[in-house]
C-alpha cells in the first residue's frame, strides 16, 4: 500500500505491526535514507543493537535470496523487535522480496526496511509493495518550494535559532535538491551563527551562497540574456552538480522574479523601484545582468517562458530517463526567446 501525508508521518514515528516491510524509494536519496533511519530508530532507539539489527545490500540478496527470509525470521537473543535494513536495492531482486512478503506477514517480531533509489514509476518492486496489504511503499520526491520553509524553520528551531523572513525566502530558493544536503547546509548555518540566535539575510547569503547557487545564477543569466554559448557551458557545469528538476525549478523561480519586476514596469514603475520590492533582493554582483534581462523580456514573453518551464518539468518527470536531454533542449528554446517582441 502507498503511504503519504499524515498516515506516513505516524508510521515513521511508530511503525505498525501489520506492516511487515517498507520500501522507501525516490530521487531524493537524502530523504530516502532519513525516512529509513526514522523507522529503524522508532523500533531500536538511538543505539544499533547488533542482536536486533541486520544489514544487507541488494547484491548480497541477489547472491543468496534465501538469506532475506532467514534474517526476517531470526529472533533477537535478548528479545525485542528486530529490524532488517536493506540498501542499494533494484528491480533485479524483486523475486526475493515477493518471496519475503509471501512468508513474512507482520512486523511484530521484525520490520524489514528497504532503501531504493529512483526506480521509476513502472518499477516491479514498487508495484509489489503498493499492491501488498501488509507492505508499505514510501515515495521520496524532492522538497517542494511550499514545504521547504517549514523544514528550514523546524531544523533551525531545534537548534534554538530563529530566522528572518528574507533569510527564509533566500534559503528556500537555494536549497531543496536533496533532503540530506539541505540538512547538512542548515547544520553548517547553525555552526556559522555561533552564539547568535536569529538568522538574517546576510547570514544566509554568507553561509549558503555557495558555488552551486552561484552556478545557477550564471545559468539563469545566460538564459535570460539569450547567451547560447555561455548557456551550453553552464548546462554542462550545473547538470553535473544538480538534478534536472531542481535546476528547472531554479530557472522558474528566476523567471517569476523577472515577471514580478516586468509587471511593475508595465504599470509605469521605474526599474530600480520595481527591483527594490524583490525578496530576497538581487545579489549585488547580478544586478546589472538582472536589469538587462528586465529590459529585454516583455511580461507576456516571461509568462510564456514560465508555461514552457512547467511543460519541460512535467515531461522530465514522466520520462526521467530522458530528463537531461529534455532539460537541455527546453532551456535552449527559452534562451532563444530572449529579446523577441
Amino acid at each position: 500500500m502507498k503511504l503519504d501525508k499524515q498516515p506516513l508521518e505516524k508510521f515513521l514515528k511508530e511503525p505498525a505491526a501489520n506492516v511487515a516491510a517498507a520500501l522507501v524509494f525516490g530521487p531524493d536519496e537524502g530523504m530516502v535514507h532519513e525516512r529509513a533511519m526514522m523507522m529503524s530508530r522508532a523500533i531500536l532507539g538511538d543505539g544499533d543493537d547488533p542482536f536486533r539489527l541486520s544489514e544487507l545490500t541488494g547484491d548480497e540478496i541477489k547472491a543468496d535470496p534465501a538469506r532475506l527470509i532467514d534474517e526476517a525470521r531470526a529472533i533477537a537473543m535478548m528479545g525485542g523487535r528486530r529490524v532488517v535494513r536493506v540498501t542499494r536495492v533494484t528491480d533485479a531482486v524483486e523475486p526475493a522480496f515477493a518471496a519475503l512478503l509471501a512468508d513474512h506477514k507482520n512486523s511484530s517480531g521484525c520490520l524489514v526496511v528497504i532503501e531504493a533509489g529512483d526506480i521509476g514509476g513502472k518499477s516491479s518492486l514498487k508495484r509489489l509493495f503498493e499492491n501488498a496489504p501488509h507492505a508499505a511503499a514510501i515515495a521520496c520526491y524532492r522538497d517542494e518550494a511550499t514545504a521547504l520553509p517549514g523544514l528550514i524553520t523546524q531544523h533551525l528551531k531545534a537548534a534554538g535559532i530563529e530566522i528572518e523572513r528574507d533569510a527564509l525566502s533566500y534559503l528556500a530558493a537555494n536549497l531543496g535538491g536533496d533532503r540530506g544536503i539541505t540538512r547538512a547546509e542548515l547544520d553548517k548555518l547553525v555552526l556559522y551563527m555561533g552564539p547568535e540566535k536569529k538568522v538574517a539575510l546576510a547570514d544566509a547569503i554568507a553561509c549558503i551562497g555557495d558555488q552551486a547557487a552561484i552556478g545557477q545564477d550564471d545559468l539563469c543569466q545566460a538564459i535570460g540574456l539569450g547567451d547560447l554559448k555561455s548557456l551550453e557551458r553552464q548546462l554542462e557545469r550545473n547538470l553535473a552538480e544538480t538534478n534536472e528538476i531542481s535546476l528547472l525549478r531554479a530557472v522558474a523561480r528566476h523567471f517569476m522574479r523577472l515577471h514580478q519586476v516586468a509587471g511593475r514596469m508595465a504599470r509605469g514603475e521605474q526599474l530600480e523601484s520595481a527591483m527594490a520590492g524583490l525578496r530576497p533582493p538581487v545579489f549585488w554582483k547580478a544586478i546589472d545582468g538582472f536589469k538587462a534581462q528586465c529590459r529585454r523580456w516583455p511580461v507576456e514573453n516571461i509568462g510564456n517562458a514560465l508555461l514552457r518551464l512547467g511543460e519541460i518539468e512535467a515531461e522530465a518527470m514522466r520520462q526521467h530517463q530522458f530528463a537531461d536531454t529534455l532539460t537541455r533542449r527546453g532551456l535552449m528554446e527559452i534562451a532563444v526567446m530572449a529579446g523577441k517582441r
